[in-house]
C-alpha cells in the first residue's frame, strides 16, 4: 500500500511541476510572480500560554537571490508545570521561476519521540490578491514510548484570497 501512495505522490508532483498558468494574451505565457520584499527578514516571537508554558520561535532568511529563497526556523516550548519541552527546527525552500517549494520540519517532543514532516508545494495560480497552491505532505513520529508511528501521507489544495 505504501508503494502505491509513494508512486501516486511522485506522479502527482511531476504533473504539478509541468502545469503552467496561462493569461488571456495567449496559451503558454506564464504570469509573472511578484517577489516578496521583506523589510525585516529575521523575526523573533515569544508567548506565554496557559500558566506555565513558554513558547519561543525565531525565523529568518538564509538565502534570497530573487529567483529562489531558503528560510529557516527554530522553536522551543517549555512547560514549567510537568517539566516537558519541545525543540524544533525547519527549512523551507521556494523557487520562484518554477513555482515549486519544499519544506522539512523536525521536532523533538521530549518523552514522546521525534516528529518529522516533509512537504512539497506547487503554486498553481498567483496574482496580487490571491494565491492557490497544491501539494503533498508526509509525516511520521519516531522513537515514541510505543515504537514508531505509522507514516501519514496527504495531498492538499490551499488558497488565500
Amino acid at each position: 500500500m505504501q508503494k502505491l501512495i509513494v508512486l501516486f505522490a511522485a506522479n502527482l508532483a511531476l504533473a504539478l511541476a509541468f502545469v503552467s498558468p496561462v493569461d488571456n494574451n495567449g496559451p503558454g505565457r506564464q504570469i509573472p510572480i511578484p517577489k516578496p520584499t521583506d523589510e525585516k527578514p529575521n523575526k523573533f516571537d515569544w508567548d506565554v500560554r496557559k500558566p506555565g508554558i513558554l513558547d519561543l520561535k525565531t525565523t529568518g532568511t538564509f538565502y534570497d537571490d530573487g529567483g529562489s529563497r531558503l528560510d529557516g526556523s527554530a522553536s522551543y516550548s517549555k512547560n514549567f508545570v510537568d517539566h516537558s519541552q519541545k525543540i524544533g527546527a525547519g527549512l523551507n525552500y521556494h523557487d520562484y521561476n518554477s513555482r515549486l517549494g519544499a519544506g522539512l520540519n523536525v521536532q523533538d517532543l521530549d518523552r514522546a519521540g521525534t516528529r518529522v514532516q516533509a512537504e512539497l508545494t506547487k503554486t498553481l495560480l498567483k496574482d496580487r490578491f490571491s494565491n492557490i497552491e497544491g501539494g503533498l505532505r508526509y509525516g511520521q513520529t519516531f522513537n515514541t514510548p510505543y515504537g514508531n508511528s505509522e507514516p501519514f501521507f496527504g495531498g492538499f489544495v490551499r488558497g488565500r484570497f
